[in-house]
């Protein structure tokens, strides 16, 4: 990704989890809605995932924050 955007925040590790858990909660409901929308149906089920993340930018970047947010709530509990 050579024009990455690069985002830095600092919060609270409470805010953290809460904010990871509303993410995997809206991240879980968008894919189910996609899972099975016309769109995406024909397609096997074990590239549907990387199907729709491909037509869905938002839910990869969504999915790339719950992972970075996640990492960072294991450092600090390693820490």
């Amino acid at each position: 990704m050579g024009n990455a955007l690069q985002i830095t925040a600092q919060m609270p590790p409470a805010e953290a989890e809460a904010l990871l858990v509303s993410m995997r909660t809206h991240y879980s409901m968008s894919l189910n809605e996609h899972w099975y929308a016309d769109e995406f149906r024909c397609v096997p089920s074990d590239v549907r995932h990387s199907s729709i993340l491909k037509k869905k930018p938002a839910m990869a970047a969504q999915k790339r924050l719950m992972a970075a947010l996640s990492l960072s709530l294991k450092a600090v509990k390693q820490s």
